[in-house]
């Protein structure tokens, strides 16, 4: 005699629904997660951001928040585009380094581990002391893991949150340039 009880054959129900993509939540091994795309420059000032859910890869957002990159330059049309694109391997794709090289960018992105089939051609060659200025991009990532409403994300709405996160930035800029040193 055997019998199985009714509700071992059910489907277990999932925790919870399903994030929209207007939250910019997603899920990952630390639990629900929120990735910011910054753009900065050498000095760690920051110029533009794009936020996206945890789960989706970097490169995705590449292009978007390059294009809402606004640099000042001299009398004229403003200028866009840096000489010098520096990104770390999350950002490493054959499209993005296509991209750096139609609007006038010389990539500075390390290689993935992974696997690669070779090009033909001489491989691009790695400018590892250009790459070493990343770290003005690490530095500005950590002033704003220093807030801790940003570091924790209490807010449930991404519009909420990129606001808390251009309210930092905009802390940021005006500390620096407007200090009470007499």
């Amino acid at each position: 005699m055997g019998s199985c009880h009714p509700c071992c054959r059910r489907r277990r129900q999932k925790r919870g629904s399903e994030e929209p993509l207007d939250h910019a939540l997603g899920r990952s091994r630390g639990g629900l997660t929120t990735k910011i795309h910054l753009v900065c420059d050498r000095h760690g000032w920051p110029l533009a951001f794009t936020l996206s859910p945890g789960q989706e890869a970097d490169s995705r957002h590449f292009i978007s928040t390059l294009e809402s990159v606004y640099l000042p330059g001299n009398v004229g049309r403003l200028r866009k585009r840096s000489r010098y694109m520096v990104a770390d391997k999350g950002y490493d794709s054959d499209e993005l380094r296509r991209y750096c090289d139609r609007h006038g960018m010389k990539p500075v992105i390390a290689q993935r581990n992974m696997y690669r089939r070779r090009r033909p051609g001489l491989p691009r060659r790695f400018d590892k002391p250009k790459y070493r200025q990343r770290n003005a991009v690490e530095r500005c990532f950590s002033w704003l893991k220093e807030l801790r409403r940003i570091a924790t994300r209490y807010d449930k709405l991404a519009s909420s949150f990129r606001a808390m996160v251009c309210v930092a930035c905009i802390d940021r800029c005006l500390r620096a340039n407007f200090s009470y040193k007499a």
